[in-house]
C-alpha cells in the first residue's frame, strides 16, 4: 500500500462518528404507518456502529425515509436510509443511521471506546 493511500485511510477514519464492528445482529425493520405501505422483515446486520448499521432488505426502500428498527431485546429505535446499493443479483444493501445515537442497541459487551465519547 503507498503512502497516499495509507494516508487518505487514516483520514477516512478520522472523519467517521464511530468505529464500525462487522456483527451479524438479527433485527426486524419496519415502516411507521403514516401514509404510506407497511412492511415488517426480519433480517440482519452486516456492520453496525453507534450511529447505525448495513443490513440486507428485501423490501424497496429509499433515502431519507424513516423506519424502525427493534432488536432481539425488544428495543426499538427509529432510523433513516442513508445509502441504497441495489446489486443486479442478490439483496439490496441499506445502510441506516439513528436519529440519535445508540450505541448500547447492539448489546456489545466491551464496545470500541469512541461509542461511550459518540452518545
Amino acid at each position: 500500500m503507498s503512502d497516499q493511500q495509507l494516508t487518505n485511510t487514516k483520514q477516512w477514519l478520522r472523519e467517521r462518528r464511530s468505529q464500525r464492528i462487522e456483527l451479524t445482529v438479527p433485527v426486524v425493520v419496519h415502516r411507521p404507518q403514516k401514509g404510506g405501505s407497511q412492511f415488517y422483515e426480519r433480517t440482519q446486520t452486516l456492520v453496525v456502529n453507534a450511529h447505525g448499521a448495513l443490513m440486507v432488505l428485501a423490501e424497496k426502500v429509499a433515502p431519507k425515509q424513516r423506519l424502525l428498527m427493534q432488536n432481539i431485546g425488544g428495543e426499538q429505535k427509529e432510523c433513516r436510509v442513508v445509502y441504497v446499493e441495489k446489486e443486479l443479483a442478490g439483496p439490496t444493501k441499506v445502510a441506516v443511521e439513528f436519529t440519535r445515537p445508540a450505541p448500547s442497541f447492539w448489546r456489545i459487551a466491551y464496545p470500541p471506546a469512541d461509542w461511550t465519547a459518540s452518545t
